[in-house]
């Protein structure tokens, strides 16, 4: 009988704390100001065959005369590179 009521205090007890961090974190972070600034874009280059802005890290490049060019996929890559497009 004594066991059953222990337990139960227990988890009210753990409910308890837990309700009362969830609401000071919350606060907490309502009030402080954030650490960083804010975030920085992501570069975009255009792609000179369909003109598609694709993330510079993440583009398919080919060199031509020296300049460095950037697709968004193989396709536009090797349509440009065939020359059936003219240069941007």
């Amino acid at each position: 009988m004594v066991f059953g009521w222990l337990i139960r205090f227990v988890v009210v007890m753990l409910l308890v704390r837990l309700a009362w961090k969830f609401v000071s974190g919350f606060a907490q972070g309502a009030t402080r100001r954030p650490v960083s600034g804010p975030a920085r874009g992501m570069p975009l280059v255009q792609d000179p065959v369909c003109g598609t802005y694709v993330d510079q890290g993440r583009a398919v490049t080919a060199r031509r005369k020296g300049t460095v060019h950037h697709f968004c996929s193989d396709d536009c890559r090797k349509a440009f590179l065939e020359g059936d497009v003219s240069s941007a």
